[in-house]
């Protein structure tokens, strides 16, 4: 049987593209804040925000 691979969310990469649920504004990672694990984000016009981790969709995660 194939051993499965597990990803946390403290494991996705600076920089990963994301989507904001309410409002489907993309956003880019800038750091991520342990517990509760929370992202801080830039979008295109500079402006940082702080999401939890259900409030964004990330774009390629985990990794195939």
């Amino acid at each position: 049987m194939a051993k499965k691979t597990y990803y946390s969310m403290n494991d996705v990469p600076l920089g990963t593209e994301m989507i904001v649920k309410k409002n489907n504004k993309k956003v880019v990672l800038v750091k991520i804040h342990n517990f509760p694990t929370t992202f801080k984000t830039k979008d295109e016009n500079g402006v940082e925000e702080k999401y939890y981790t259900y409030e964004v969709d990330i774009v390629n995660w985990p990794p195939e």
